[in-house]
């Protein structure tokens, strides 16, 4: 049996890593807005805080990129992939790959629900979404990018799975 040795156990520390990244973030943000002496931001945040935003959006492309690239270990044929998981018969897999599908769905209707809270929050005046995003860029950059790489890494683990030149190129393994 193939085992894929020390890519595996960097692909699970580094998920590891950015998930207990992102669960500190949410802690500290839950904690920071039940304090009374947490920071305020302006009404409306500032566009222009301690770092440019060039600077932010540079931090999550490279979490996003170091996502793809550590999303899975290199393979040559799906049948390598298979020889790691146990013994499943086809109503198993089938079942699987419904969930997944359904999980999909299920995270572009709430991106769409998502955007379309956006559009009226902004059309109300209200803050919308992308203002706490700046008011957290406002109260503490650094913390912010921080967030923005380890969330920005897992989506990119995520969306990729890798291709295999035997089966086809292009297509997601």
């Amino acid at each position: 049996m193939n085992t894929p040795g020390y890519r595996l156990w960097l692909s699970i520390g580094g998920l590891a890593a950015a998930g207990s990244v992102v669960v500190l973030v949410l802690i500290w943000t839950f904690s920071a807005a039940l304090s009374l002496g947490s920071a305020t931001c302006h009404n409306a945040p500032l566009r222009q805080t301690q770092l440019p935003q060039l600077v932010g959006v540079g931090v999550a492309l490279a979490g996003f990129l170091l996502g793809r690239v550590t999303a899975r270990p290199k393979v040559d044929r799906r049948s390598e992939i298979r020889s790691w998981a146990p013994a499943e018969d086809n109503r198993n897999r089938a079942a699987a790959a419904l969930a997944t599908q359904a999980a999909l769905v299920a995270a572009l209707l709430f991106f769409g629900v998502l955007m379309a809270f956006e559009t009226v929050t902004l059309a109300s005046h209200v803050w919308p979404i992308t203002y706490y995003l700046r008011c957290a860029s406002e109260a503490a950059p650094y913390r912010t990018l921080v967030a923005a790489f380890a969330f920005c890494f897992l989506a990119g683990r995520w969306l990729w799975l890798p291709s295999t030149a035997e089966e086809g190129g292009g297509e997601s393994a």
